[in-house]
């Protein structure tokens, strides 16, 4: 699907997605990735069942506001591990599928949100 917004001081825009990949600022990228207000990072996450304070401490570089975490095809419910995490650090999350967390990320991140981002892509979808 792609997706249209204002890009107006955005540094990173999802412009599409599918099962397989997530286009940014017009690149394709087939694995997973954190999107944070001044860099994006490879995360080397596929099934958020998985999800550790290593892996979600990197969603906290650029201290963003609010994070979005998309778990892949299918929204699922977030473990103690990710609840505890972020109430220790004082942030809410918005745990979705990935589909959804691109249109929230773009919609959060037009508004001049700072925005951490975790896009999860299954292995045998990419």
């Amino acid at each position: 699907m792609k997706l249209h917004l204002n890009t107006l001081g955005q540094r990173f825009l999802i412009q599409g997605y599918g099962d397989d990949h997530i286009s940014i600022n017009g690149e394709r990228h087939k694995t997973s990735l954190i999107l944070t207000p001044d860099a994006m990072l490879d995360w080397p996450v596929t099934d958020a069942a998985l999800l550790n304070d290593d892996l979600l401490a990197q969603l906290l570089k650029d201290e963003p506001e609010v994070i979005v975490i998309g778990t892949g095809p299918r929204q699922g419910a977030p473990n103690l591990t990710v609840m505890r995490f972020f109430a220790r650090h004082g942030l809410g999350i918005e745990y979705v599928s990935t589909p959804s967390a691109c249109r929230i990320y773009n919609i959060l991140a037009s508004e001049g949100r700072r925005v951490g981002c975790g896009l999860m892509i299954a292995p045998e979808a990419g």
